[in-house]
């Protein structure tokens, strides 16, 4: 086992603020928890509630999640506890019916899934990634997840000018030291020291400036880590105060969570709660704004073709239109803001309905996990192996009539596939399958 970093070491152990035993805690197994989708079936035995949210539980041992088919279909995210403590944050503000919310550094997707959860088709969840491979693994989480108001993109903080004075929530889970990691992830240990815990904070600093303009007045700010370093953490957000461009938002406290040095927000140490180590406190910007993004005059094909809509069903509100030779779903609310957005660098927007072709329409592989939307296809029923199998990538000999059929797995889907001839072609996304079946 890699040793805790000398100076970190030092650092907990002159700091009073810091609760007797952490270091001795960060030596000991982290636990395991999911966060179950508050749409689906999964099935967990032994498992207890993660007090702070409705669908997170602690399980007694970390299964393989690669090998169940269950988590490929969005069925549950396996994320730390205390990052889920996002949800009772979220009650806690005063949102419009519609918010406009911007997940900044989204990847891989556990806070995303969340808000797209707690939104429940309100509103628009906007999830950032500068890293484009990380990027393409948050697009493929939330469209797991099913949500049709969810759009990924692909910028550095400051490229996102667009929605200046747009947004009613602005999530930073900011690029940390990542001390909450140390039990788990021992390179954490190896790559740690105060240099880089510096650099980080000088970061965090710059990105709050960046993308302060794009709240609106009265909009919150979320900030959270998974570090205790306070120079990271509330020490970020004490010029907001001091200026009075911000107030404290009140959360709720359970116990074990401890108020930071300004009590401006609240510090999960792993040996007072059940959680790896996390930080997170919320503002609410009273500053008026300066200046508000102008609205583009970007135009959209909108409507859905009626040779493709005789395949599906769906609710009302869903909207459609059309980018080259691709149809899209989403709500009304989030149709009616995605031009003034369009020009951002977009993996994601809304949900995927269809690709035309010379004579008819393909599924977008998003009608696999969608929640409202149905393309009324056939169903291939599939056991553990070989659900993994397809999983894997694997096409197999099958007698069926020509055409697509979803592949499902104790009553999910996790899948689809074309049939021709005498065998099916696998159509589930390269980048997205299981890379080695288990022995």
């Amino acid at each position: 086992m890699t040793d805790l970093p000398k100076e970190f070491v030092d650092r907990i152990q002159q700091d009073p603020f810091v609760p007797e035993q952490l270091l001795e805690s960060l030596n000991q197994t982290a636990p395991t928890s999911v966060r179950l989708h508050p749409q689906r079936k999964s099935f967990f035995e032994n498992t207890t509630p993660v007090p702070w949210n409705p669908n997170g539980v602690y399980l007694d041992k970390r299964p393989s999640f690669t090998y169940d088919p269950l988590f490929h279909a969005g069925a549950y995210y396996p994320q730390e506890a205390g990052s889920m403590y996002l949800e009772k944050v979220l009650q806690t503000l005063e949102l419009p019916q519609n918010p406009v919310v911007l997940d900044l550094s989204a990847a891989p997707g556990g806070k995303s899934t969340l808000i797209a959860g707690f939104l429940q088709h309100r509103g628009v969840l906007i999830a950032n990634e500068i890293n484009r491979s990380r990027a393409y693994i948050l697009s493929e989480n939330l469209t797991k997840w099913g949500y049709s108001n969810v759009f990924v993109c692909n910028h550095k903080p400051i490229e996102l000018s667009a929605l200046a004075g747009q947004l009613d929530v602005l999530v930073i889970d900011a690029p940390c030291s990542g001390e909450g990691m140390f039990r788990k992830d021992h390179q954490a240990r190896a790559e740690w020291n105060l240099g880089n815990a510096n650099t980080c904070a000088e970061r965090q600093t710059d990105i709050l400036e960046e993308v302060w303009p794009l709240l609106k007045e009265g909009g919150y700010l979320i900030y959270s880590t998974c570090t205790f370093n306070p120079e990271e953490n509330e020490q970020q957000l004490l010029s907001f105060l001091e200026d009075g461009i911000a107030s404290r938002v009140q959360l709720p406290a359970f116990e074990g969570m401890k108020p930071d040095r300004n009590n401006s927000g609240y510090y999960f140490f792993p040996n007072q709660i059940k959680s790896e180590g996390f930080y997170i406190a919320a503002l609410q910007k009273t500053e008026a704004n300066i200046r508000k993004s102008k609205p583009t005059k970007a135009q959209l094909q909108t409507g859905l073709p009626t040779d493709l809509a005789q395949h599906l069903t769906f609710p009302t509100d869903l909207q459609f239109w059309q980018e080259e030779d691709k149809v899209f779903a989403t709500t009304t609310f989030a149709l009616d803001f995605y031009p003034q957005i369009k020009n951002l660098k977009f993996l994601k927007t809304g949900t995927h309905v269809a690709t035309a072709n010379k004579k008819n329409w393909t599924p977008g592989y998003d009608m696999v996990y969608s929640l409202y939307l149905k393309w009324e296809l056939p169903v291939k029923k599939v056991e553990l192996t070989e659900a993994l199998q397809i999983l894997h990538g694997e096409s197999h000999q099958w007698n069926a009539p020509a055409g697509f059929y979803y592949i499902e797995f104790e009553g999910q889907s996790i899948a689809m596939v074309k049939q021709i001839g005498q065998r099916f072609n696998n159509m589930h996304p390269t980048e997205w399958r299981i890379r080695h079946l288990p022995k």
